[in-house]
């Protein structure tokens, strides 16, 4: 399994110096990625339910910082090597196509190929109204966009049918150095959603799923891709998630994965890796960078698998 890490590019710690701080950190450690949501605003009043809350409340306000994540994995990829920069996720509707495929094609160009573009259709509905993008229509304008990346990225723009965008005669140079071209993700769980991932990603990228939950989406994933044709090598089953490494030892049903002793979230690695799991992207509970820090290196002493 590979391990990324969630940076705060969205909220009280989004800090370039801090960034940059965690991402070199993260790499002497041996973490695999570091990995930018997306937000370009948060309209004051939303009333979108947070699809990743019980209560759907979203946690951050229209007060709270908001480092634009194209812009600053581009300067992390100045301040790192190794480690691949990559999306939980980018919301497709938010930008042109066009302008998504030369933004990410730079990115893996100037980092030297070490882009994951996770993508996703969005769920804030006052952030499409602001940024003037289309709300009810974002599932088939993600697929089109991805359909266009592919065909900028490969120089297959002249394949391309059946698409609202006028790129007819685009050619787009330089081709990024990931070939064919940088792998790309998709995620959520709805029917729709996993339909998408297994007809046109090249991995799948969920958020706080439990070993159950993934063990699902494979065999439907899998289910999916065979009845096209497909098989599922080369494909990617990625997951954000919480991690909270504690001295204490917390029982009983209401537990989340991760969240624990060190012996607890070693066999929740084992879980997951059971389910078909293949990258862990952590998201550390913390109130400063120090903390953040500190979690990785305790994770980082837990046996890899």
């Amino acid at each position: 399994m590979q391990y990324g890490v969630i940076l705060p590019n969205v909220g009280p710690l989004a800090h370039v110096d801090s960034l940059a701080t965690i991402s070199h950190r993260a790499e002497e450690l041996g973490y695999d990625g570091v990995f930018l949501s997306d937000h370009i605003v948060i309209p004051d009043g939303l009333r979108s339910a947070y699809p990743y809350r019980s209560d759907g409340r979203f946690p951050l306000t229209a007060e709270d910082r908001i480092l634009e994540p194209v812009v600053t994995l581009s300067y992390l990829a100045a301040a790192t090597q190794r480690i691949r920069l990559g999306f939980s996720v980018l919301v497709l509707p938010y930008r042109h196509p066009v302008l998504n495929a030369r933004m990410l094609g730079t990115l893996d160009v100037v980092s030297g190929g070490r882009l994951i573009a996770g993508v996703g259709v969005g769920w804030m509905a006052e952030e499409f109204a602001a940024l003037d993008a289309d709300f009810p229509d974002r599932g088939a304008v993600t697929d089109e966009h991805i359909a266009v990346l592919r065909a900028c990225w490969t120089g297959a723009i002249s394949e391309l049918d059946d698409t609202r965008y006028n790129v007819a005669g685009l050619v787009m140079e330089p081709q990024p150095v990931s070939r064919p071209h940088p792998p790309i993700w998709t995620g959520g769980t709805s029917p729709p959603a996993l339909r998408r991932a297994a007809r046109l990603a090249d991995g799948w990228h969920g958020v706080r799923q439990s070993p159950d939950d993934i063990t699902r989406v494979v065999a439907r994933i899998a289910e999916l891709r065979s009845a096209a044709g497909n098989s599922m090598d080369g494909f990617t089953i990625s997951l954000r998630a919480g991690l909270d490494i504690t001295d204490a030892t917390p029982g009983g049903a209401a537990r989340t994965p991760l969240r624990g002793s060190p012996d607890q979230i070693a066999k929740d690695l084992e879980a997951y890796a059971r389910a078909g799991l293949h990258y862990l992207v952590l998201e550390p509970r913390a109130a400063t960078p120090e903390q953040l820090i500190a979690q990785l290196e305790r994770f980082a002493q837990i046996p890899r698998l």
